[in-house]
């Protein structure tokens, strides 16, 4: 093969140059940024365990452990530790229930009221903290048998009426205010008119919450009027938007249908 003349060579070598200059500048790579770390919820387990698993002395048992382990980190806000520590006192309320003698049903009770009262500490005003401290000492009460209880109601009335100060949609502790009603005789105060107020009460500023609606069935049926308690327990079942959801699940829907079959 010839080689190029000088002339020739000059031109292919400027064409060449021509072309590399006519082409686009590679575009410069843009400096990557480091990522923000993903903000991880340390409560967000044990909160799942109690709000929306099922309601096992195991589940519970973890719940509490994973929150205990966690809660005395003073850089996660005071509020969010009132309210984890309010759902500590629920844990323990629940956990509680589910076992049979009285002894141990107390020392766990009694486990949920430090629990609420440290929440109330961190937050003054946290309505949870305030309420299930406040159920728990309600569950002391029922437990040790119904005179205890009735030196209680004072006090239970006190707790939730507070609650209902600092939030009037605390619907729990409307919920026990007619409990209370309902449970103690009436010439010790007790009124199953004003209980029934109450759970109305409750259903006009919540339609669709559930736990009332079960009272209610309880009530009518505790008073003989079979049918209405029939219906309050129907419409439980049939409750297409409840609320809350996961308590529907794992409690109403099986109060509901217990009413059911006693009745038939």
């Amino acid at each position: 093969m010839k080689s190029l003349s000088a002339p020739l060579a000059a031109l292919v070598l400027a064409l060449s140059s021509s072309a590399a200059a006519d082409e686009p500048p590679a575009a410069p790579v843009a400096a990557t940024e480091p990522a923000e770390p993903v903000k991880v919820d340390p409560l967000a387990e044990p909160r799942e365990m109690v709000e929306v698993q099922a309601n096992t002395v195991a589940i519970l048992k973890k719940a509490v452990d994973l929150y205990e382990a966690t809660l005395g980190d003073a850089s996660i806000d005071a509020k969010v530790r009132a309210a984890a520590w309010a759902d500590v006192s629920r844990a323990y309320l629940r956990w509680g229930d589910l076992l049979k003698g009285d002894a141990e049903k107390i020392a766990l009770y009694e486990k949920g009221i430090a629990a609420g009262k440290k929440g109330e500490a961190l937050d003054a005003k946290s309505a949870g903290s305030i309420f299930w401290s406040t159920a728990n000492q309600a569950c002391v009460g029922r437990t040790r048998g119904v005179m205890n209880s009735l030196f209680m109601i004072g006090d239970l009335k006190k707790g939730m009426n507070r609650v209902l100060e600092l939030n009037p949609n605390y619907h729990w502790a409307r919920n026990t205010l007619g409990e209370i009603d309902h449970s103690v005789p009436g010439i010790a105060g007790g009124s199953d008119d004003r209980a029934e107020k109450a759970y109305l009460e409750v259903l006009r500023r919540d339609p669709h919450f559930t736990p009332t609606m079960v009272l209610m069935a309880k009530l009518k049926r505790d008073r003989g009027d079979e049918d209405e308690a029939k219906t309050w327990a129907q419409k439980v079942i049939d409750e297409k938007s409840a609320n809350p959801r996961n308590d529907w699940k794992k409690f109403d829907l099986r109060d509901a249908k217990a009413i059911l079959q006693e009745l038939q």
